[in-house]
């Protein structure tokens, strides 16, 4: 994978009110919680890859791979885990992982943040174990890295934060251009791949992955918000109706009583049936109740 793959911010996008805004600024954003633990992590693994992983024993015990994909914790672990023999893998994916997590943390919260980017790299690695599986590969090759994370965040912030500018090929574009060229060499890449014959190169690989933390994303900023404003209506729905049930009982239980209090009023209290007197007994029993309520506020 070249370094036309991962264009991310070299100046972190301006500040207002809070929220972030157009244009470039030469001061450095300040990271949440979340996004500075998951920076430190990454940082921390890396360290141990670099001074106590021998022959590449993390990867083949915590990265993905479609032959242990039963491993479930596989799924998250390999996020933490880059290559230790190209520096840039881990560079360009933390500077991505800072400028891009950021404001989506800002905007998220940490929790909801976490969520959102782990989410996309578990998906990463789901997409990845359904490529190999699907096109009969070996299985073996282990997956590692934070770029389904951090392929989710472009989709993200150029959806969310389109005012946004960031330096593609040393030159600054509005984020959804970048992002527009970015997919569409992932498109060509696994396109090109599959087309070919024998086994796909390494990029082809990566790409897939991406291509899962891209969707996960898209759930997230289109799907989930969609599905949420649906079961909130459904939810207003259905009180409205609850709320007319009960009026509609109420007007009915007034009316039943209306007419046991003209019956008395016209042949007497003797003249009402057991049923009757039970009903009378009801009603005054709850508006009591009612006067209790109101006398105690």
């Amino acid at each position: 994978m070249g370094l036309h793959d991962r264009p991310y911010m070299q100046e972190p996008p301006a500040y207002r009110d809070g929220m972030p805004g157009g244009g470039l600024t030469f001061g450095l954003p300040k990271p949440g919680q979340a996004v500075k633990t998951l920076l430190i992590l990454n940082g921390l693994v890396f360290l141990l890859q670099l001074f106590f992983d021998r022959g590449s024993g993390m990867s083949a015990w915590l990265g993905v791979t479609a032959r242990d994909a039963w491993q479930v914790w596989r799924f998250v672990t390999f996020q933490f885990l880059h290559s230790t023999t190209h520096l840039w893998h881990i560079l360009l994916n933390m500077l991505g992982l800072y400028f891009l997590g950021t404001p989506m943390e800002q905007r998220y919260g940490s929790r909801r943040f976490t969520a959102f980017y782990l989410s996309c790299g578990v998906t990463a690695g789901l997409t990845y174990v359904a490529f190999n599986i699907t096109m009969g590969a070996a299985g073996w090759r282990p997956l590692v890295g934070a770029s389904g994370g951090v392929y989710g965040l472009i989709l993200a912030c150029a959806v969310l934060f389109p005012q946004f500018r960031i330096i593609f090929l040393f030159f600054p574009v509005p984020i959804r251009l970048a992002a527009i060229i970015i997919f569409a060499i992932m498109g060509v890449t696994l396109l090109s791949g599959l087309a070919a014959e024998g086994t796909p190169g390494g990029g082809f690989w990566s790409q897939a992955a991406h291509v899962g933390g891209v969707l996960a994303a898209a759930g997230w900023v289109w799907l989930l918000p969609r599905a949420q404003r649906a079961g909130a209506e459904a939810k207003v729905r259905l009180n409205q109706g609850a709320w007319q049930r009960k009026m509609r009982r109420r007007a009915a239980e007034q009316q039943e009583i209306d007419r046991i209090l003209e019956k008395i009023k016209n042949q007497g209290l003797d003249a009402l049936s057991r049923a009757e007197k039970n009903k009378l007994r009801d009603a005054t029993r709850k508006q009591r109740e009612q006067d209790n309520r109101i006398n105690r506020l």
